[in-house]
């Protein structure tokens, strides 16, 4: 049998389509009425659609995500608890996914507002003028979850001081000749702060790395990168990445030219993907708290929609993930005297 229809359900009731729409949107009916229409929704276990009554409803209670990807350890997390936070406050989660295209995120922006839901949960790999332009032009309230915007509200991870305490560790651990493995600083959380907050606390030490390599977010790249320039990457003992997935890519690089990660050579990154800590040599990393960004940023949208005081920026906090990627050398100086 095909599905089943308003306009079925209104012949079989014989009523107007109307009053059918009125049914579902909590109207006032006749009692007979409103039975008569029940016993065909119960007989035949009819369930209205939710996005094309929120078309002409005030109150949707569906909240838009745009993620970046759908197989990245951190969009599909991040989304996952999204989608559990927002459901424990009653709301629906439509997924939009931009395949890092920004054009893609912007388009997705306007569509939403134009599909009427309550609000928009924003998670762009860059972040440019012309996002907060979009984001003032439509109706529908936005947060920004995992980028800094000027004049949007947004939950931010504190990249900058990650990277700092990242950075004064492997200090601590004796590394002079650290090199860095980063992304274009279109991304601002992960390009540009990340890599600044390394620079920047290395320069308190009057050191600055010799070797910054720049690429995209995939494993592969990574890899091919430090393959390319293996040779430049030993005169260093250490590489920070900007990523869990880079360093997985710089690993499989380095230990194929004949270095052993967690024994002669040091890798270090963000981010603490559940395989992080498998490896052979377990990835010195820092965790960011997904869950608690998830969680702050569902509060902030719907303080937002209730039109409650709410701050217009958050920083989520993190956790440095010390194991055995990053090799002491204090120690292995103490042990050659």
């Amino acid at each position: 049998m095909k599905k089943l229809t308003i306009v079925d359900i209104a012949k079989m009731a014989g009523v107007g389509t109307t009053t059918v729409s009125r049914y579902f949107n909590g109207g006032n009916l006749k009692k007979e009425t409103r039975e008569r229409i029940k016993e065909i929704v119960d007989k035949y276990n009819y369930t209205p659609n939710t996005f094309a009554k929120a078309l002409k409803s005030t109150d949707s209670k569906i909240i838009g995500v745009i993620v970046p990807c759908l197989h990245s350890y951190v969009s599909g997390n991040t989304l996952k608890y999204l989608d559990k936070e927002l459901k424990n406050n009653n709301y629906e989660t439509l997924i939009m996914n931009a395949n890092f295209d920004e054009n893609k995120q912007l388009e997705y922006i306007k569509k939403l507002a134009r599909m009427n839901v309550d609000g928009i949960i924003l998670l762009p790999t860059t972040m440019s003028k012309t996002y907060e332009s979009t984001i003032k032009s439509i109706d529908v309230p936005v947060v920004m979850l995992g980028q800094e915007g000027e004049y949007t509200y947004s939950v931010e991870y504190n990249d900058f001081n990650a990277a700092r305490d990242l950075t004064n560790y492997i200090l601590a651990s004796g590394h002079r000749n650290i090199a860095y493995l980063g992304v274009g600083e279109d991304d601002i959380a992960v390009g540009y702060y990340r890599k600044l907050g390394v620079i920047r606390t290395l320069e308190k030490y009057n050191l600055e790395p010799e070797n910054v390599l720049i690429t995209n977010f995939g494993m592969e790249e990574g890899y091919e990168i430090v393959k390319e320039n293996v040779n430049k990457l030993k005169g260093d003992s250490c590489l920070i990445c900007a990523t869990d997935n880079l360093a997985y890519g710089a690993i499989k690089a380095l230990e194929e030219s004949g270095l052993s990660v967690g024994e002669n050579y040091s890798v270090a990154a963000f981010g603490d993907y559940t395989s992080s800590a498998l490896l052979k040599s377990p990835l010195t990393t820092i965790k960011f708290d997904l869950k608690d960004a998830a969680k702050q940023t569902v509060e902030m949208l719907l303080n937002i929609i209730k039109k409650e005081e709410t701050a217009m920026k958050l920083l989520i906090g993190y956790e440095l993930k010390t194991r055995d990627s990053v090799v002491d050398l204090n120690k292995m100086e103490n042990t050659n005297d």
